[in-house]
């Protein structure tokens, strides 16, 4: 089987996939035989007449169709709608039916026939049940990877559609919805199971099945509906809002709710791994869930685990977030900056924002997806979650920082519960009396304590530049961590360009890395990876007898580290030796899971160096790259 894989979203592998003699978009909705004609679009195979079982009485045989091919499936009798002891058996060639959980030679058997397609033959059953089913999904999906498809039967219905797919279900069948339409009941993507004979609700969306009327109506307009909601989840997807879709069905029933808080737990890692750590556009973050989003929870625990404030910073000013991104360019932000941007120690005032749902951002990491890309409702109510994740990361700050001085320019009422982390030794100074951040009192009051903070404050080793150099270095240790980040900014080391766009340059003028604002996380050139000794954690192993002439796609891949996430910059290897650098389009693990596809784009190759280059010479002709910090 072949996928070929669009995009990343939740666990989802949107694009195209084989199956069997099929080939179909992901996700994809198996209809069932209707009354009326074919569904217009629907070009993909469908679930066919019921076959009479075999002579034995064992199976019931299952047809797949297109028009033009078959596909015939042999179940066990019962297997689809009753649980109990597991098993996984083949049902055709390369599909295989698992009756969850199954015996461990069971897992033993399938993992080594590598099936293209597992039908979970119990999930309607464990879905039900809530936990039991995410945890299906999270055993399948370690055991067997990303590869085969997985068919969960009788499940489907159109408000259920973009958190199935979201779990990283890719086929689903219309048999749930059929059965809902004939037993009374209407289907809607946003309310659920409406019943039609309610008469407060005259039921219609103006499709085919409700001009009908009549059961018969109900019936196609599931069908219709189900065939809609499918393709509005692939192009939720396409363009990467399938978590927002997803979470937008959460009123349509508790269960999808419960799902997803158990997927968001057990499967946090699996969803964290697939989550890109650049991202572009402005992304929505409105309801509770929406705070567990996996890039939200990796940001506060690279935060807590990476991240260490500049050294040289001695005065922490807390202020608040802004609707704008990156902060520093809105109208708030300059009307602070306008307190502190003429005074002679400006460059040892470390500027933090305090926001939700990432908790606390500093200024050199207003870049970092999330950070640049979020919007959110803003009430001035901090619930618990959003107090207890500002809390850590400044309680972090504290902790790890050399401030000598704090100053709070924030609403006394509104950040009171900050009040606990700011006391002795560490003394803080709140420049508000009330919420008008920007009036000119309140500016004049943070000026004054800006000036008094500052006051005695070592100058910085190295002036504005050393500053920089810190500040780039604490990036870098969110993006690769503080060993490789030591490696990385090593002395000596130039730096040159300008704001929103960096230059990391040895001394004799050989590039190391670059940093664009719109990117948020390092670029590696060859020379800087080189830099990146005894860490394997950005590292993609080329296959020996692979020329790289281009960007490395999956086949290409004999190895790649578990850590390495999608716009991550990379270290191409072979035999232990760099070949070469680039930009991650796939997680470390689904280089290793798929057959096919885009693995890495590569930036550079390497390539022999002069000797003089080599020994540490100066080259001719390279111009200055500005002073060594």
């Amino acid at each position: 089987m072949t996928r070929e894989v669009l995009g990343l979203q939740g666990l989802a592998l949107p694009g195209y996939a084989d199956f069997g003699p099929f080939r179909i978009p992901i996700p994809w909705v198996l209809d069932v035989p209707g009354g009326q004609s074919e569904l217009p679009g629907s070009a993909g195979p469908t679930l066919a007449s019921s076959i009479d079982p075999g002579s034995d009485g064992q199976w019931r045989p299952l047809r797949l169709t297109d028009g033009r091919h078959d596909l015939t499936l042999k179940f066990p009798v019962l297997a689809p709608e009753v649980s109990g002891s597991g098993e996984a058996r083949p049902v055709a060639e390369r599909v295989w039916s698992l009756l969850y959980p199954p015996p461990e030679n069971d897992w033993t058997s399938m993992v080594a026939a590598r099936p293209e397609v597992i039908v979970l033959a119990n999930g309607r059953h464990l879905l039900s049940e809530g936990e039991p089913f995410v945890a299906a999904l999270e055993e399948i999906r370690r055991r067997l990877g990303a590869r085969p498809l997985l068919w969960v039967p009788r499940v489907g219905l159109p408000h259920r559609l973009a958190l199935l797919a979201y779990l990283g279900i890719d086929l689903v069948d219309a048999t749930e919805a059929v059965l809902r339409a004939v037993a009374g009941s209407v289907l809607d993507p946003t309310l659920g199971i409406v019943d039609a004979a309610d008469p407060k609700v005259p039921w219609t969306c103006g499709c085919d099945g409700c001009r009908v009327g009549g059961a018969a109506g109900r019936v196609l307009h599931a069908r219709l509906l189900l065939q809609r909601e499918a393709e509005f989840v692939r192009d939720a997807a396409r363009v990467g809002r399938l978590r927002e879709l997803a979470e937008s069905r959460q009123t349509s029933e508790p269960l999808l709710a419960e799902l997803l808080r158990y997927a968001d737990g057990r499967l946090g890692a699996s969803l964290e791994q697939r989550t890109p750590v650049v991202g572009s556009g402005t992304t929505t973050y409105v309801l509770r869930e929406s705070r567990r989003r996996p890039e939200v929870v990796r940001f506060r625990a690279r935060f807590l685990a990476r991240y260490r404030p500049p050294p040289s910073k001695r005065v922490l000013l807390l202020v608040p977030c802004s609707k704008t991104k990156p902060y520093r360019n809105s109208r708030s932000h300059r009307a602070f900056a306008r307190a502190w941007q003429d005074h002679p120690g400006a460059d040892r005032l470390h500027v933090v924002s305090v926001t939700s749902p990432l908790g606390l951002v500093p200024r050199e990491l207003e870049d970092v997806y999330p950070a640049r890309h979020y919007d959110i409702p803003v009430t001035g109510v901090w619930e618990e979650d959003e107090r207890r994740a500002v809390l850590a990361a400044l309680r972090h700050l504290l902790d790890h920082g050399a401030y000598e001085q704090v100053v709070a320019h924030l609403d006394p009422e509104e950040y009171d519960f900050l009040g606990p982390a700011l006391s002795p030794p560490v003394p803080a100074r709140w420049t508000l009396v009330d919420g008008r951040t920007t009036h000119p009192e309140a500016i004049a009051r943070l000026r004054e304590a800006v000036d008094r903070a500052l006051e005695g404050t070592a100058r910085v080793q190295g002036g504005r530049l050393g500053m920089v150099r810190e500040e780039l270095e604490a990036l870098a240790s969110f993006q690769f961590g503080s060993i490789a980040a030591r490696q990385l900014f090593a002395p000596p080391l130039r730096l040159m360009g300008r704001p929103w766009f960096q230059r990391l340059v040895d001394p004799h003028g050989t590039d190391l890395a670059t940093w664009r604002e719109e990117r948020g996380i390092f670029q590696l050139t060859v020379a800087g990876a080189e830099r990146l000794t005894g860490t394997t954690e950005c590292d993609v192993e080329v296959v020996p007898d692979l020329e790289l002439v281009g960007d490395l796609f999956v086949p290409g891949v004999a190895n790649a580290s578990a850590s390495i996430r999608v716009g991550d910059a990379v270290r191409l290897t072979r035999g232990g030796a760099l070949v070469g650098v680039g930009e991650a389009k796939l997680p470390g693990t689904l280089m290793l899971e798929l057959d096919r596809g885009l693995a890495v784009t590569v930036r550079h190759r390497a390539h022999p160096r002069p000797l003089a280059s080599r020994q540490g010479h100066d080259r001719v002709g390279v111009p200055s790259a500005g002073p060594v910090v």
